[in-house]
């Protein structure tokens, strides 16, 4: 018991003093040994499931009055489905890593306001169950021996468990973008919010690569709130370590992408570029191309009329192994091409948050976290008519 957090101590407890077996696997609390009756009349184990949102100095009461079941559907004594029970199959049995379940059930009391424990909510579900369980075998729900707890250990990069996948029901969907290893090469205003984004997902390193110190005009374009103490660091080092409580895996390289470097580029599953000059882009774009790296290329360009109001375009062009033909003739390589604004140092903070959402919303289509209908390759938003163009688009077997 001394391998969990304290602070599940309060919620274990009441299982072990009932002699129940119980599991928390990530954000999920599983209490096993529930005995069930079959379609036969046949008496078999499951384990009810629960999420379980907690940190190293507090748990939250459950959110819910839903669980999960895996096992037989649970019947009367006579052999008929619990329908009252029923709300959903579980597609593909699996509601997170480790955590086997068939079945989503929402059944509660009339009156209902809320549970003020796991042990509340999930025994709701136990006497249920085994209610019918004991009309075949009046003993099967006594205790065999003392209760037990095990806390599987953390894996994953987050340093504390994600509850907003297990909140919403979809950490098996959150599970496509685990394991990646993602570069994000330009750290300015587009590519820190890029990685405001792309932290909050279970990718297995974020490598960020950008020469420049974190400036003062910098903070008006970046996620967060910056100290005054924070600038003249490494623009990579300040984003790195801004992260670093929530998630592990963010490697910081001070150093500008070029010919003498670019070959690091190569080990990478995906690359967000993000930088203002067309030559980089051209340089790190062309080798990703080369060596079949998948990739996406952020860029705005903008200019400021007459009237002192800005318009322009945010512009996301994505290249793959499958169909990167197009790139060069979408996205400006010549110098000082496109981003007009850029050499005057002015950019605009929401723009470039919507550039990186774009960007990332396309990087998770690429790895099947949301739908694609039409695997398009190439997208602007115009400012001033509040417009999504899109083309290039990818037909047949190669679209997903």
């Amino acid at each position: 018991m001394s391998a969990k957090p304290a602070v599940l101590d309060l919620v274990l407890s009441p299982f072990l003093v009932a002699g129940l077996k119980v599991t928390v696997q990530g954000a999920h609390l599983l209490l096993h040994n529930v005995p069930v009756l079959d379609n036969q009349r046949q008496l078999q184990l499951g384990t009810l499931v629960a999420t379980l949102v907690y940190t190293d100095s507090q748990v939250s009461p459950p959110a819910t009055h839903q669980v999960w079941f895996d096992g037989p559907f649970p019947c009367f004594a006579d052999g008929s489905p619990m329908e009252q029970l029923r709300h959903s199959d579980v597609a593909g049995g699996v509601v997170a890593p480790g955590v086997p379940a068939q079945f989503y059930f929402s059944n509660k009391d009339d009156g209902w306001t809320g549970y003020a424990t796991h042990f509340d909510q999930l025994m709701h579900y136990w006497r249920i169950i085994t209610d019918q369980a004991r009309v075949i075998d009046p003993y099967c729900t006594r205790p065999l021996g003392p209760g037990s707890a095990q806390v599987a250990p953390r894996t994953g990069p987050f340093r504390y468990p994600d509850a907003c996948s297990a909140r919403g029901n979809f950490v098996m969907v959150t599970e496509r973008l685990a394991d990646l290893s993602i570069a994000i090469v330009g750290l300015g205003g587009t590519g820190s919010y890029v990685l405001d984004q792309v932290a909050k997902t279970p990718v297995r390193e974020i490598h960020l690569f950008d020469g420049d110190d974190f400036e003062l005009h910098n903070a008006f374009r970046a996620p967060a709130a910056a100290r005054e103490s924070d600038f003249g660091r490494p623009k990579v080092t300040y984003f790195a370590e801004l992260y670093d409580p929530m998630r592990s895996g963010i490697v910081a390289h001070p150093a500008y992408v070029t010919q003498a470097n670019v070959g690091l580029l190569g080990q990478f599953d995906f690359v967000f570029v993000c930088v203002d000059k067309g030559p980089a882009r051209r340089l790190i774009c062309s080798h990703l191309i080369n060596h079949g790296v998948p990739f996406i290329d952020c860029g705005m360009d903008m200019s400021l009329s007459a009237a002192q109001q800005i318009f322009g375009t945010c512009r996301v062009t994505a290249a793959t192994p499958a169909k990167n033909k197009h790139f060069f003739d979408r996205a400006p390589t010549m110098e000082d091409g496109g981003d007009a604004l850029y050499d005057q140092n002015i950019q605009i903070a929401d723009a470039n948050a919507l550039n990186a959402i774009l960007a990332v919303i396309r990087w998770k289509q690429h790895f099947a976290f949301y739908s694609m209908n039409w695997d398009w390759h190439h997208l602007e938003f115009v400012v001033s008519t509040m417009a999504l163009a899109k083309a290039e688009k990818t037909e047949g077997p190669d679209a997903h």
